[in-house]
């Protein structure tokens, strides 16, 4: 089973601690380590998962197994609108237009949706695991064009080897759907290392 790189584990659970969401939807759960960390960290009522194949770590109240492109199909139409949906290391593995549905329609399942992703577009081939494929890459300000940005951060990826400098930068973005009202002024970006809010 593929997983993803840690550098964004101290982000997500600091999203999650804080915005203490009584549902969560884990979309690429992986191994399950962030269902693990939103229940010990956020305490949700419900963490569910939707991936191509069972999460490792059996810490989910319901599994949708398919394809995340076809979440609506997946997903049943009485499921409650979550609080948080986590897109972690999941949407360069898509298409960008394919990518942009499945955020669309996960906004609209979703009161906030949490994306973490590299910077750009960085290559990754995995024989024999056509999930596993990088198809796109992604900058931070591209999602304000379609959805409310919340907020978000920029942090490495990776360090040299050498002189530790960081490299492969990599963002976290918090947004929900543009239609939604929500508290306080307009959306917001931030520098590298920092975050702010709306």
């Amino acid at each position: 089973m593929a997983t993803s790189e840690h550098w964004q584990i101290p982000w997500v659970v600091e999203l999650m601690a804080r915005e203490r969401p009584e549902s969560v939807l884990d979309v690429g759960a992986g191994w399950g380590k962030f269902g693990v960390l939103a229940r010990e960290y956020a305490s949700p009522q419900r963490v569910d998962a939707l991936d191509v194949s069972p999460p490792r770590y059996p810490v989910y109240d319901h599994v949708f197994l398919g394809d995340m492109r076809e979440l609506d199909r997946l997903i049943p139409v009485e499921t409650p609108r979550y609080d948080l949906a986590l897109v972690v290391e999941v949407l360069e593995h898509l298409e960008k237009d394919e990518g942009w549905s499945v955020l669309e329609r996960l906004a609209r399942r979703a009161r906030k949706v949490l994306v973490a992703t590299p910077w750009g577009f960085r290559p990754q081939e995995a024989p024999g695991l056509p999930f596993e494929i990088h198809r796109s890459g992604w900058y931070p300000w591209e999602f304000r064009r379609r959805f409310r940005v919340h907020e978000w951060r920029v942090y490495p990826g990776h360090f040299t080897r050498w002189l530790k400098l960081p490299r492969l930068w990599q963002f976290t973005v918090l947004l929900s759907s543009s239609s939604d009202p929500g508290p306080g002024g307009p959306a917001s970006a931030v520098s590298p290392g920092s975050a702010s809010r709306s």
